[in-house]
């Protein structure tokens, strides 16, 4: 009967709007490891286990989970406080710039913390601090669904931090008319629907990072550095133009109808429904996430995990990147490749946190299964062997093992010095990383996206037919083969780092608690690149050592296929072969021809010849498909 009585109680709660609603104010004491996320509140957020009761049993139409805290509380949003590097690089700066602690703590905090950070600086608070945080279970809840949820739609616009959050506690979505009693009853929260919280500006909020630099004694410069801009890389891109924003590939939408919440029993369905996945391409630190759950007092599980990280490593491969590997010519000595990568994201390849990078490795292997070329080899540790120090320069052209490819930003100090100190990166030294399509250095967000290094004079980045906005980079390899007349075997592996441990040096040369635990959790890492792409070709001997006959013309060369022959008058046929030496194509000339033919080459890019039959006599001529 009690029972019965205690029910009814919850529907009425449920159902009616009582003038008190429920405040969850208590805070426990943290606790280094949770099974769920926190149900706990501040005078301006809830942790995510409130939202839990009824947010976390959706299914799609296949009956297939699509909880939404269970697919975000293995993400880096989830874990954004816990995060074992940020918590280490925070205390990193603070004792590199001691005099400036409370400032590095207030403005770091404020996206990786912000229920804790707001919630104190709204209360009077001057500063918070990274000690706070790690005492108070709210904040480490990280982004959690009342921070993303409550940015007002006048807050857009607002960057490093500095967005606003409702002071009525109003939670904004996608949905209009929405049932409003639970939430407010259950909650005090009040659902409201915006049109806003799909615009990339409220992802920008925080994804969006400029900083003020300081000397190397710690003085302010009064000068500001862009530390990363994902959201303008995006707007200067034609993903901005067809209005796909970052929810597209980040909070991946079904068109299935879904009941978006549990209570009140029978609501009806809505659609689209996006699926709070949150996929980036940190694999990197999921795993050590994965791998550390208890001492981090991580609230997901490793089978969460394990779908977070899959998700990541689909994304990284099959969304991020295209790769291809042609022939262009071999002689004797040298055999010439083109390596064309093509970055299919909205915004830079890699973007935002600067410690990330994208190095491409080549190699080649004669028949004899020798290794004669070898660019971007890395230890078992993935550092790459041949890596200038401190940093390698962009390439256009790579004709030695010492050179490698590495797309990436590098921050220099105040002198102009390398640094991968945050708080006096001044300047860039380079940035090549690989700018998304439609990317041009005349669009109004360039000054926070440039182009900065040799990639700036390299015709074959950003650049295809001499038009701006390829997205693509051609890279061109010219490999040593002294006189080889083997089979030889091309392979390019195009590789994403999350970080590596040049880019670590400064900091573990410090040590404080948050720092050596990093340490110890890196050294016992699984430092893998994730492989994105990878393509490969075999490179034939021809010997079609013909002398050239410069009454024949082919044209136009380069081609896109289409060509005309014209010069021929006593040539009995020709035949086109691959660089490979495969016929293509074998033809005899009719007395009608009268020295003028056109035909078309329907196949792959690539280098292709076409001999001449004459009384005996053999000419060819080299075409180059584009």
């Amino acid at each position: 009967m009690k029972k019965t009585i205690f029910l009814l109680l919850l529907m009425l709660i449920t159902y009616v709007g009582f003038s008190q609603t429920f405040h969850k104010n208590w805070t426990p004491q943290f606790s280094s490891f949770m099974t769920d996320p926190p149900d706990v509140y501040n005078d301006y957020f809830a942790g995510a286990g409130a939202c839990m009761m009824c947010h976390n049993a959706m299914t799609d139409n296949q009956g297939n989970s699509i909880a939404i805290v269970n697919d975000w509380r293995s993400t880096m949003m989830a874990n954004a406080a816990k995060d074992p590097f940020w918590q280490a690089k925070v205390s990193h700066e603070v004792l590199v710039n001691p005099n400036l602690k409370e400032e590095i703590e207030t403005v770091c905090t404020r996206c990786h913390a912000p229920m804790g950070n707001i919630n104190a600086i709204n209360n009077g608070a001057e500063h918070y601090s990274l000690l706070e945080v790690q005492n108070d279970p709210i904040a480490l809840d990280g982004v959690s669904c009342t921070v993303c949820h409550q940015i007002t739609p006048e807050s857009l616009g607002n960057y490093s931090g500095s967005f606003l959050v409702s002071n009525n506690k109003t939670i904004y979505g996608p949905y209009t008319n929405p049932f409003e009693n639970p939430m407010i009853n259950h909650t005090g929260f009040t659902p409201t629907y915006s049109e806003h919280i799909k615009d990339s500006r409220l992802c920008g909020s925080c994804h969006t990072l400029i900083t003020n630099p300081v000397d190397l004694d710690g003085v302010p410069t009064g000068g500001e550095f862009v530390e990363q801009s994902p959201l303008q890389e995006w707007q200067n891109s034609i993903y901005h133009e067809t209005e796909t924003e970052c929810f597209t590939c980040h909070v991946p939408e079904i068109e299935d109808v879904v009941v978006i919440s549990t209570m009140p029993p029978n609501l009806t369905g809505r659609s689209p429904f996006g699926k709070h996945h949150f996929v980036g391409g940190n694999v990197f630190m999921l795993k050590m996430l994965k791998n550390n759950i208890d001492e981090l007092g991580i609230t997901a599980n490793e089978i969460q995990f394990d779908s977070t990280i899959s998700r990541t490593i689909s994304n990284l491969q099959l969304k991020t990147l295209g790769l291809a590997l042609n022939e262009i010519e071999r002689t004797e000595d040298t055999l010439y490749l083109a390596l064309t990568l093509s970055n299919m994201a909205g915004h830079k390849l890699p973007t935002a946190y600067p410690s990330r990078r994208v190095f491409v490795e080549l190699y080649s292997i004669d028949e004899n299964g020798d290794t004669i070329f070898h660019s971007g080899k890395f230890d078992g540790n993935s550092n790459l062997i041949s890596e200038d120090y401190p940093y390698e320069q962009h390439h256009k052209i790579i004709n030695s093992e010492n050179q490698v490819q590495i797309y990436e930003m590098v921050m220099g100090d105040i002198n102009g010095d390398y640094t991968t100190v945050l708080e006096r990166a001044a300047s860039h030294l380079k940035d090549n990383r690989i700018p998304p399509v439609g990317f041009t250095t005349s669009h109004f967000s360039y000054d926070t996206t440039q182009i900065v290094g040799l990639a700036l004079n390299d015709e074959n980045f950003n650049y295809e037919n001499n038009t701006e906005g390829s997205g693509s980079d051609k890279l061109f390899y010219n490999i040593p083969i002294s006189g080889s007349q083997q089979q030889i075997e091309i392979k390019a592996n195009v590789y994403y780092q999350t970080v590596n441990d040049k880019w670590l040096e400064e900091m573990f040369s410090y040590s404080s608690v948050e720092i050596d635990r990093f340490k110890n959790m890196y050294e016992n890492a699984d430092k893998n690149p994730v492989l994105l792409k990878s393509a490969e070709i075999i490179s034939n001997y021809v010997g079609l050592n013909y002398k050239q006959d410069s009454d024949i013309l082919c044209y136009p060369n380069p081609t896109q296929g289409e060509i005309t022959i014209s010069g021929f008058n006593c040539v009995e046929s020709f035949s086109i072969f691959s660089s490979s030496g495969k016929l293509i194509k074998h033809e005899v000339l009719s007395e009608t021809s009268m020295g003028f033919k056109k035909l078309f080459i329907s196949h792959i890019k690539g280098i292709y010849y076409i001999v001449f039959q004459s009384k005996g006599s053999k000419f060819t001529k080299k075409i180059v498909l584009m």
